[in-house]
């Protein structure tokens, strides 16, 4: 999904949202940007997917396949059971099923959830059954482009991993484009294959991931954080002239260093 010629608050956006892949977005001011990918309140721009330039006529059709979930938001949640919280979604989103309960149960089992978890209170869930109750949520209009933020935020090791394994299957098996936004530069560095850095209302840097962080001296300049793993590979290249890869697994890393160390 390209985004060509856009102009946000007099500077012209031009950027790339990989297919089927896990894209990151860093930035502390992203609803700019968040808001262009979502096609919202969009006019006087040039929308161009897999090549073929998108006409004002098809923009709601995008739109429906389009979901966007801040993991961070606190809303206020007025339905008593998860089954209400997501059949409400149905009724909102005015989606045409034949069987409602079964696109649930669907949605529920690809997040590896049970249905018996409808009748439960959505505040009595934890930290990591809500977030995958959301995206079950997000999945019931069958997106094409999911944007989750602060998908990682209170997660412990265990349920990340969790999360991570969902998203490669959701990307993988379901062929859906995510972006993950977020500051967390070492999770971005870490999940994510393709890269967008939005500073200053404009794009600051995008493409590979491992390649942006390899930039350490732009970075720096430009004042965003170098993931932890990063900075060991860094610096043991540069004071012990190791000559490491970059890696995203710290196990990768040990093994560099028991090679040229």
């Amino acid at each position: 999904m390209i985004f060509n010629d856009y102009k946000y608050k007099d500077n012209l956006l031009n950027f790339t949202i990989k297919q089927n892949e896990i894209n990151g977005i860093i930035g502390k001011e992203t609803s700019g940007l968040i808001r262009i990918i979502k096609l919202k309140n969009i006019s006087n721009e040039k929308i161009i997917i897999n090549n073929n330039e998108i006409d004002k006529a098809k923009l709601n059709y995008l739109r429906s396949k389009i979901v966007y979930v801040n993991f961070e938001k606190k809303e206020t949640i007025y339905q008593q059971t998860i089954y209400d919280l997501l059949f409400y979604e149905i009724i909102s989103r005015k989606l045409k099923l034949k069987n409602p309960l079964k696109k649930i149960q669907e949605s529920l089992k690809i997040v590896g959830l049970s249905d018996e978890i409808l009748i439960r209170n959505y505040y009595s869930l934890s930290t990591s059954e809500k977030k995958l109750v959301l995206l079950a949520k997000a999945l019931l209009c069958n997106p094409e482009l999911l944007i989750l933020e602060n998908i990682f935020k209170f997660l412990d090791m265990k349920n990340e991993k969790r999360i991570v394994m969902l998203l490669n299957k959701m990307k993988d098996q379901y062929q859906k484009t995510i972006i993950i936004v977020s500051n967390n530069t070492d999770k971005i560095y870490k999940y994510t294959s393709h890269l967008i850095i939005f500073k200053n209302e404009k794009i600051l840097i995008e493409g590979n991931t491992i390649n942006i962080f390899q930039r350490i001296s732009f970075l720096t300049k430009n004042k965003i954080e170098i993931p932890e793993i990063v900075e060991f590979t860094y610096l043991a290249n540069k004071q012990k002239k190791a000559n490491l890869e970059y890696h995203k697994d710290i196990r990768d890393i040990i093994k560099d260093i028991y090679k040229h160390i």
